[in-house]
C-alpha cells in the first residue's frame, strides 16, 4: 500500500497516488506502451508517459539517488518509445541493501489530477505484466 512506503513524500502521495513494490528480482520493465520522459541522471528513476496519457514516475529504492548511479544500469533513454514487458533497468539488489539502501519501488502516477481517481488493482505478490493501477476518467 502506498502508505506503507518507508518515504514520507511518497506515502503520503505527495508526488501523487500509486504503491509501493518490495522487488524480488533485479529487473524493471515498462508497464505499459509509452514514451520515456525523464531517467534520473543517477539512473536510479524513470518517468514515462503511456499513450493515453498517464505519467508515472517508477523509483527504486528510497533515498538511493545518494549511490549515484552505482548499482543500476539502463536499457533506455530520454525519448524512447517502449513496449510494456520492455526492460527499463536493472539494479543490484545486493550492493544497494549492503550500502544500507531499502529497495521498496514507488510507482507514482504523477499527472493523477488528469484523472478522476486512481485504483489499485493488486496487493500482495505480483509478477511481471500485470496491472497494478486504473485510471478512471
Amino acid at each position: 500500500a502506498q502508505a506503507d512506503i518507508p518515504d514520507e513524500t511518497f506515502a503520503q502521495g505527495i508526488l501523487g497516488p500509486g504503491c509501493g513494490i518490495e522487488p524480488t528480482g533485479k529487473t524493471v520493465y515498462a508497464p505499459f506502451d509509452g514514451t520515456v520522459e525523464q531517467v534520473a541522471s543517477t539512473l536510479h528513476a524513470v518517468g514515462l508517459t503511456s499513450e493515453d496519457g498517464m505519467e508515472i514516475l517508477i523509483h527504486v529504492g528510497m533515498d538511493t539517488v545518494e549511490l549515484k548511479g552505482k548499482g543500476y544500469e539502463l536499457f533506455v533513454q530520454t525519448g524512447d518509445h517502449v513496449q510494456k514487458g520492455q526492460l527499463l533497468f536493472r539494479f543490484d539488489m545486493q550492493a544497494i541493501a549492503a550500502a544500507g539502501y531499502t529497495l521498496t519501488t514507488p510507482v507514482i502516477v504523477t499527472n493523477s489530477s488528469r484523472f478522476a481517481r486512481i485504483e489499485p488493482l493488486l496487493s500482495g505478490r505480483v509478477t511481471a505484466g500485470q496491472q497494478l493501477l486504473r485510471a478512471k476518467m
